[in-house]
């Protein structure tokens, strides 16, 4: 069996925090899972170049699933986001002053793309370790939804192999940092 690329990303801190859980769990995830070639990348917190960064790793790798991680700090459990919106809509700066309000990302895209994760499976597992999941069918309209949505458009335009998805991970106070290790852990294993 050929072992699969597995792109994880994560993003640096924004809006005024020290620390971004995304970032952490992606930068010091040093676990070998069997079949998988795990790659990692740390986007900034800006609209179109974070998705540029994106596609120019995706052409390069051609990566078999691209895993997106950011912060919600509204939610207390792992959110594996089913559904990608073609709209910004900032309600406050990225990290170099854009605000984006009611901007389409791509002009000839459709108003929803579905995540390509298998999101069941990957739910299952959490929850059969005790981990609290729950599926969104929304990402907001801030940086996540825009790499969300953009990657999964470029995938589908330029017909690549890539299944594609986000998962908005809730702040450490709310879920350690152990247990969203073993669950990054366990989301990547879901992938085989």
């Amino acid at each position: 069996m050929r072992t699969k690329k597995v792109l994880i990303t994560g993003f640096e801190p924004f809006d005024g925090g020290e620390i971004n859980p995304s970032e952490i769990l992606v930068e010091n995830f040093e676990k070998e899972i069997p079949g998988l070639e795990i790659h990692k990348l740390i986007l900034p917190v800006v609209f179109k170049k974070s998705l540029a960064i994106l596609k120019k790793e995706a052409f390069f790798l051609n990566p078999d699933y691209i895993l997106c991680f950011g912060l919600n700090s509204k939610v207390s459990e792992i959110n594996l986001e089913a559904l990608a919106h073609n709209l910004d809509d900032a309600r406050t700066d990225d990290n170099e002053g854009n605000r984006p309000q009611e901007e389409v990302i791509f002009e000839d895209g459709p108003a929803t793309l579905d995540a390509t994760l298998p999101l069941k499976a990957m739910e299952d597992a959490l929850r059969e370790s005790q981990i609290p999941v729950a599926i969104s069918r929304d990402c907001g309209r801030f940086v996540c939804n825009h790499i969300f949505y953009g990657i999964c458009r470029v995938i589908e335009m330029k017909k690549m192999r890539a299944k594609a998805g986000f998962i908005h991970l809730p702040p450490f106070e709310k879920m350690n940092v152990a247990q969203q290790g073993k669950a990054l852990e366990i989301l990547l294993s879901a992938l085989k």
